[in-house]
């Protein structure tokens, strides 16, 4: 038996990306913090560059995904009219 339900369309693109970028600002916040708090415990010497890769690559990823839904909307617009 299927769960999905007749009744439900799928969302656009726009939706799903603005979602995904949420995520993973998100994800990208959390790795900042929690790097700034184990950093100094460990006190290690590539300690900047394990944050640029635990906090940057998710936030390269949200701008990226935001980037795609402002050019997407534009788009979609300028089509309508």
């Amino acid at each position: 038996m299927s769960t999905t339900q007749i009744y439900q369309s799928p969302q656009p693109l726009q939706v799903v990306l603005g979602k995904s970028a949420a995520l993973f600002l998100f994800l990208g916040v959390l790795g900042f913090l929690f790097v700034k708090v184990v950093g100094p415990i460990l006190q290690t010497g590539p300690e900047y560059v394990i944050e640029a890769i635990v906090s940057g690559v998710p936030l390269l990823i949200a701008a990226g995904c935001a980037v795609t839904v402002l050019t997407l909307t534009i788009v979609h617009r300028i089509r309508r009219s």
